[in-house]
């Protein structure tokens, strides 16, 4: 029987848990706006639109933060001793994840790369 994350988050019993397709989905759905989002706000900053690429960033962290949050649940649950069980659909939403995390630190650098790229090409006005 495939349980709901909140479903296995209020029982006492430890138990072997399949984790709801939906709540996988989330967690790659969450991942790729981020990611989507880290790539969109870069494109910006080359623009020199840093205003919008800084809200773009906010909305990057906000989904990251949702996608954290269903990963900590599930591994919360682990940690109690109900094992999740991992299928291919949920090592793909965790490799989405851990590639979005690893993206959006080298995109931070690139921004800050971007900028001054950005302050030497208007010197050179």
């Amino acid at each position: 029987m495939t349980k709901k994350i909140d479903e296995v988050m209020n029982e006492d019993e430890n138990v072997d848990v399949d984790v709801d397709e939906k709540i996988i989905f989330s967690l790659i759905s969450f991942s790729g706006d981020a990611k989507s989002c880290l790539f969109e706000a870069f494109n910006n900053i080359k623009e020199g639109n840093y205003d919008l690429a800084n809200n773009i960033m906010e909305e990057a962290e906000k989904s990251l933060m949702k996608a954290h949050e269903i990963q900590t649940k599930l591994i919360q649950k682990e940690a109690e001793g109900d094992h999740i069980k991992v299928n291919i659909l949920m090592a793909h939403a965790q490799d989405h994840l851990m590639n979005t995390l690893l993206a959006r630190d080298l995109v931070k650098n690139m921004i800050e790369m971007q900028k001054e790229i950005n302050n030497l090409k208007e010197k050179i006005k």
